[in-house]
């Protein structure tokens, strides 16, 4: 990265730290200027208001878990062993990339922007990736559904029941060792047996 472009990933660091701290409305311009090393004229050379900025934070985020590419499809495997692993990296893209506390911002933000909501909430999952295993997974006739979309939908409302919506709304904590086990088993399997061919 040339100097520019450095100066620009430590706003958006120094960015993602205020508003986990502070949240979206009380974050402050300032904060991130003087965290970044930065000038104010250089922060706003780069992102005009608070609100670019936190999109950027957002984008940054997304384009690093896109990096990480799609699923492997195996058709010599389990579905259940396949779609289990993809659930636990998931997990991982969750806590480790966007992490509760920003998760916990982005919600807060939601319902302050409908329409950001609108154009963001996607970015909370891979979706794509996610789709894209399904799509194999019907194709090679293990998974019956109209569309891809279909199951995928399906599965994104157990793991946001499950995984994202009581830790976002401070109700438990990050299930660990056998209660992490039986969550994933609970969204494998339902997914699973919702669209197998014999169901």
């Amino acid at each position: 990265m040339n100097r520019s472009e450095q100066k620009k990933r430590a706003i958006i660091n120094a960015a993602k730290t205020e508003f986990i701290e502070n949240g979206f409305a009380a974050a402050n311009m300032n904060n991130v200027s003087a965290a970044a090393e930065v000038s104010k004229r250089t922060l706003y050379r780069h992102f005009e208001s608070k609100e670019l900025l936190f999109e950027a934070v957002l984008s940054i985020v997304q384009e690093e878990i896109e990096r990480k590419g799609d699923y492997p499809y195996h058709p010599d495997q389990t579905l259940e062993a396949q779609l289990a692993e993809i659930t636990q990296r998931e997990i991982e893209v969750l806590y480790q990339n966007y992490g509760i506390a920003f998760s916990r911002t982005i919600v807060m933000e939601f319902f302050r922007q409908p329409e950001l909501a609108k154009s963001v909430s996607q970015r909370l999952y891979r979706t794509r990736a996610v789709n894209g295993w399904f799509e194999k997974a019907i194709a090679d006739g293990r998974l019956v559904a109209d569309e891809a979309q279909t199951i995928t939908s399906v599965y994104i409302s157990l793991f946001q029941g499950l995984m994202f919506w009581p830790q976002v709304l401070d109700l438990n904590e990050k299930p660990e060792g056998a209660e992490l086990a039986s969550k994933i088993d609970t969204i494998v399997s339902t997914v699973i047996k919702a669209f197998s061919p014999n169901h």
